[in-house]
C-alpha cells in the first residue's frame, strides 16, 4: 500500500513540477480576480507560500494552500508564521487531484502543461457558478480565459496570467 501511494506521489511530482509564482505576479494575478476581504482562495500546489501571503496579507481573504511536497508545505507554513498570518492561512499536505475545490471563491493555480486537461476536468466538475478561476503560466485546455494579461519578470520574460469565470460559456463549454 505504502509503496503504491510512494509511487504515485513520484509520479504527481514529475506531472506538477514546482515553480514559484514571484509575489508581484501573485499581486497581479488576485486583483485580476477581483479577490475581496473576506472570500475564500485555495492555492492547488503552493510551493513555499507566495500566493497564500499575498491573499491573506494584503487582500484580506481566507487562504488555503495544498500542496504535495511536505518539504515545501513545511516552508509555506513557516513563512506564514513568519508573516503574522496564523488563522488567515492553512496548509494542507496532500494531492490537489483530490482535494475538493467546491468552497472558494477564488482557485490559483500554476499547472505545468502536463496537468492542463486533468485540471480542466477537476475545475469543471468542482467549482461553484460564479467561482473565479486565476491560472499562471499556462491556459487551461479546451476552455476560453475571459481575460489574459502580461505581468513583466524580473529580468526574464514576462508571466501571463489567465482568468476563467465559472458558469460562463466557454467553446462549447462551462467553467
Amino acid at each position: 500500500m505504502l509503496k503504491v501511494r510512494l509511487e504515485e506521489a513520484a509520479r504527481l511530482l514529475v506531472e506538477l513540477p514546482y515553480s514559484a509564482t514571484p509575489e508581484h505576479v501573485a499581486e497581479k494575478a488576485l486583483e485580476l480576480a477581483a479577490l475581496r476581504p473576506g472570500e475564500r482562495l485555495v492555492d492547488l500546489g503552493c510551493g513555499e507560500g507566495n500566493v497564500l501571503v499575498v491573499a491573506a496579507g494584503k487582500y484580506g481573504a481566507y487562504a488555503v494552500g495544498v500542496e504535495l511536497n511536505p518539504v515545501l508545505a513545511l516552508r509555506a507554513a513557516a513563512r506564514v508564521r513568519k508573516a503574522g498570518l496564523d488563522g488567515y492561512v492553512d496548509i494542507v499536505v496532500g494531492d490537489l487531484y483530490s482535494f475538493d475545490c467546491s468552497r472558494f471563491d477564488v482557485v490559483f493555480c500554476y499547472p505545468s502543461p502536463a496537468a492542463s486537461r486533468r485540471l480542466s476536468l477537476k475545475l469543471l466538475s468542482e467549482c461553484k457558478p460564479g467561482s473565479r478561476v486565476v491560472v499562471h503560466g499556462y491556459p487551461l485546455e479546451g476552455l476560453r480565459p475571459l481575460e489574459v494579461i502580461e505581468v513583466p519578470g524580473c529580468g526574464e520574460r514576462a508571466h501571463r496570467v489567465y482568468l476563467y469565470l465559472v458558469g460562463l460559456s466557454a467553446e462549447g463549454k462551462t467553467l
